[in-house]
């Protein structure tokens, strides 16, 4: 008889005469595709029944035994553990996992009848002889089927469920100028509750640039709003924005602006350039259709913001300090500072 260990991504033919025992052992999740004769798996003190043409999937942390019922007991069965299979899942099925393997510690049986347990026999008549890397495709090819069905129902039933493109924009919404310019990345991929490797993957997807293009954007437009300020000094801009060296402040506002800030403020600041390098195109932003695009300057609608519009304050959000420097660089035309970045 195999272990648990040698079923890893395997599948393994075990046969068991009546009353013989296979024990649940090893990491992650055992799936049992029962082939002839009947069974059931006890565990303390409960137990569950299965036939030919069932599936049964099993967590190792429950820790019991398949017996053989009656006639002899034949099933294939293969091991797999979830968090090896995290390439396979999509931003929303990530946030739904923790939930759905909770669920799943207590014995699951997907009966004969359902489609679910036809299409895994399927699977398993089709595998190709064990031992490459063919076979152990076919085999996730199982795993995958079982984990998107939990998957589904876990949307269905779960009225709470929040989609990550409406965490993302809860998020955002509900973070500072001070949490984007002075938290490190790490923090901040806290926030949106991943890594930060993921989080970088989500402001592409999302605002078409990575986290420190987003955060540069925001101390630029910092900038361009204190330089309003002629009593103010450039090095000491460059500081409050986060900016050690001058010459990089330098470098990187001319970048972004068409012209050093001395050279700018002499001239106006009505005549900064308004296209800014971080245009992409990203015309299916999420966030852009709902209003909540950090590159889309929307229009001040509240007093009190047009009463604290000679500058960003602390306790304003990202979107607001956008707001305000849109609002402060549109004094002289109709047009906004910073055009949607799609």
């Amino acid at each position: 008889m195999q272990t648990l260990a040698e079923n890893y991504l395997t599948l393994r033919l075990v046969r068991l005469k009546r009353c013989e025992t296979w024990p649940n052992q090893g990491p992650g999740f055992s799936f049992i595709l029962p082939k002839g004769g009947k069974g059931q798996y006890l565990s303390g003190s409960a137990s569950k029944s299965f036939l030919a043409g069932d599936l049964l999937l099993l967590s190792s942390a429950d820790g019991g035994e398949v017996e053989a019922a009656g006639d002899d007991l034949v099933f294939w069965c293969f091991s797999a553990c979830v968090e090896h299979l995290y390439p396979l899942f999509d931003v929303g099925e990530i946030c739904m996992l923790q939930n759905t393997t909770q669920n799943l510690k207590s014995p699951k049986l997907y009966p004969a009848s359902s489609s679910l347990a036809k299409e895994c026999h399927r699977l398993v008549a089709l595998a190709h002889p064990q031992g490459d890397a063919v076979h152990r495709s076919q085999v996730l090819g199982i795993a995958a089927a079982v984990l998107s069905a939990e998957f589904k129902c876990a949307r269905s039933n779960h009225v709470g469920f929040v989609r990550m493109e409406d965490h993302m924009m809860q998020v955002f919404e509900a973070l500072s100028p001070t949490d984007l310019l002075a938290l490190p990345v790490g923090d901040i991929a806290h926030k949106f509750s991943c890594s930060r490797r993921h989080l970088n993957r989500l402001f592409h997807q999302h605002f078409g640039c990575s986290v420190a293009a987003l955060r540069m954007e925001l101390r630029l437009l910092k900038a361009l709003s204190l330089l309003r300020n002629p009593g103010l000094k450039i090095i000491s801009v460059a500081e409050q924005c986060g900016f050690n060296h001058l010459g990089l402040f330098n470098a990187c506002f001319k970048k972004r602006f068409g012209a050093p800030p001395g050279l700018l403020r002499k001239r106006g600041l009505d005549g900064a350039k308004q296209a800014s390098d971080l245009d992409a195109g990203h015309p299916a932003c999420p966030l852009h259709t709902q209003g909540l695009c950090p590159w889309l300057a929307q229009e001040i609608t509240s007093t009190e913001k047009l009463r604290r519009s000679n500058g960003p304050t602390k306790d304003m959000t990202a979107r607001d300090m956008l707001d305000v420097s849109a609002k402060l660089e549109s004094k002289s035309s109709s047009g906004n500072l910073v055009r949607n970045a799609h």
